[in-house]
């Protein structure tokens, strides 16, 4: 049987791989299909297939690409390896059962070339779309103005905006109402507070420190804060973390943010879990829209603790 080419393989659509192999998305927005990730355990979908570009993005682990790259990732082998496997139709063990599935290669789509981010222009946070995406995620426009910008960005050939978070190394973390990534380099984010603290705030997503910013009614953190734009680059953390006394912890609560948690503690990083400041949520914002649409404002009020201030608003 002939191997299939890289360029063959490349063009298998990947949510057919994904079905054939027991695996359907949670739920569809546009071209986005959202599955719990099969590369590792989780509570809520992280795993993002884009459909028009057949690219895939974990964001659970930081890690995406096309059909090969997630062979690799599922069979743990090399792409010599995987090659043979895929023409001879064998495919992923799905956790309960053997799949034998057989791929004929179509004709090579033209949205599979590409998916580069190329970041086109940077400006203030300015368009009706935009400013009413910040608002359905319960950030006031003022604030997000103060650490957001509006990016234009061309990918596949075509011109988009999001809403644009910095990194420490000159990329950006993109979101806009059906797109998530980011640019390269991707990157931590370290904001100085330059007022002598010896106290830092690891959070997890710009959108959740931004929530964090709007719960504490405050413009600007009373702490350094580290923003990880992914679980996955915790450990670019660790050196920075050792010269801090407190380090307080607003992960998410799911399996990735317990094993972020775990890395910090094997690295002698005692950090301080927060994450009872939104028990019962999945994270900040989640909390924040909770609160925002006033189902629970009594019982927040109630059981926001207070003794220990957790850091941001010490």
């Amino acid at each position: 049987m002939r191997t299939l080419s890289c360029g063959e393989a490349r063009q298998i659509p990947i949510i057919e791989y994904l079905a054939k192999c027991g695996y359907q998305p949670q739920y569809i927005r546009g071209n986005n299909y959202w599955y719990l990730s099969p590369l590792h355990e989780e509570s809520h979908a992280s795993f993002k297939v884009n459909t028009r570009l057949n690219a895939w993005f974990d964001f659970g682990i930081g890690e995406g690409g096309n059909m090969i790259d997630l062979g690799i990732r599922l069979y743990k082998c090399s792409v010599k390896d995987f090659l043979p496997l895929l023409s001879s139709g064998y495919t992923h063990l799905s956790p309960d059962a053997k799949m034998i599935i057989t791929f004929t290669p179509g004709p090579k789509s033209p949205a599979a070339k590409e998916n580069h981010i190329e970041i086109l222009d940077v400006t203030e946070l300015q368009t009706p779309a935009m400013v009413a995406y910040i608002k359905k995620r319960s950030i006031s426009q003022p604030l997000a103005k103060t650490y957001c910008k509006e990016v234009r960005f061309a990918i596949a050939g075509k011109n988009y905006n999001a809403i644009g978070f910095a990194n420490r190394s000159g990329g950006y973390e993109l979101r806009n109402d059906w797109f998530k990534g980011s640019s390269s380099p991707k990157d931590i984010t370290i904001l100085k507070n330059h007022n002598g603290t010896q106290a830092v705030c690891v959070i997890e997503g710009f959108m959740d420190f931004l929530s964090l910013l709007e719960l504490k009614q405050l413009r600007r953190p009373e702490t350094d804060v580290i923003i990880l734009n992914s679980v996955a680059l915790i450990g670019r953390s660790i050196e920075i973390l050792k010269s801090y006394k407190d380090v307080f912890l607003f992960l998410n609560n799911d399996k990735a943010g317990q094993t972020a948690a775990e890395k910090l503690r094997q690295a002698d990083i005692n950090g301080i879990d927060a994450s009872e400041f939104y028990k019962g949520y999945n994270d900040v914002n989640e909390y924040l829209s909770a609160q925002q649409r006033g189902a629970l404002q009594a019982q927040i009020r109630r059981e926001a603790p207070e003794e220990r201030g957790l850091g941001i608003g010490r």
